[in-house]
């Protein structure tokens, strides 16, 4: 398709370069864009001699379903539409794709909740986690605080002009705003998440979830995350994530299959 064509670029950006330069981040809604390891790269954005390239990459994100490829397939497969369809979506839309590379030792990903970066009204995001390699305690497994599924959605992630410029032509920042003053759960109160390779972890968009830093040298943590939400619910114009004009989001196709196994849910 020509979304396809016109995402199948990337670029690369250093960790905390989006919180600096927020125009990488934008650019990003609609590629495959590398996101580096903070400390992965010389002052004027070369690779050390001798460094590994895959250990720089922290990310890939945030279209990789728009590239051809295996990511977009799976994406896009009948077992993704029926899951998302047996748990009451019903025109799911894919709002991000990203491919954490989590190399031993890496560092921990912060507690968030989903809906906080892809917020609808009403709140309507569902996140696939794919493992792509066992995960437990050591190597940094995902940690999630039970019942936060029913709590309120924290903050935003929002798009805001820079000083006292408004219109087209203005730079672009992006702000946390705050939605609630809730108190915060304790790091104990989170269970970890021991997974497969190949399993799928589905989240609220409202679950509480985080990752601790690997203290395995040997193994890394890589996975593939999906978020999807509902065409019916509307998606602000001042969230981070904006496509450019004539673009929209793409629809999973749901089969209408019966003999699916989900059919009975």
């Amino acid at each position: 398709s020509s979304s396809s064509s016109s995402s199948s670029s990337s670029a690369a950006a250093p960790a905390g370069a989006e919180e600096r330069n927020h125009s990488f981040m934008l650019d990003s809604a609609t590629k495959a864009s590398l996101f580096l390891e903070a400390g992965a790269v010389n002052a004027d954005g070369s690779l050390p001699e001798g460094a590994d390239k895959r250990g720089a990459v922290r990310k890939v994100a945030h279209g990789l379903h728009l590239v051809p490829g295996p990511w977009r397939d799976f994406v896009h497969s009948p077992k993704v539409a029926r899951l998302a369809q047996a748990l009451g979506w019903r025109k799911p839309l894919v709002a991000q794709t990203l491919y954490r590379l989590a190399r031993p030792n890496s560092a921990g990903v912060d507690r968030h909740q989903d809906s906080v970066t892809l917020y609808t009204e009403p709140p309507s995001v569902l996140g696939i986690w794919l493992a792509l390699e066992d995960a437990d305690e050591s190597n940094g497994c995902l940690r999630v605080l039970p019942g936060s599924h029913r709590g309120p959605i924290r903050e935003r992630l929002v798009r805001r002009s820079s000083g006292n410029c408004s219109g087209e032509g203005c730079a672009v920042h992006l702000t946390f705003e705050r939605l609630s003053n809730a108190t915060s759960a304790p790091p104990s109160e989170f269970e970890p998440l021991k997974t497969r390779a190949g399993d799928v972890l589905v989240m609220h968009g409202t679950t509480e979830h985080f990752s601790e830093a690997s203290t395995d040298a040997s193994r890394s943590r890589e996975s593939l995350q999906v978020h999807l939400v509902e065409k019916t619910s509307r998606w602000p114009e001042d969230n981070w994530l904006q496509y450019p004009p004539g673009m929209a989001f793409e629809e999973l196709a749901v089969p209408s299959d019966r003999n699916s196994p989900f059919s009975e849910l």
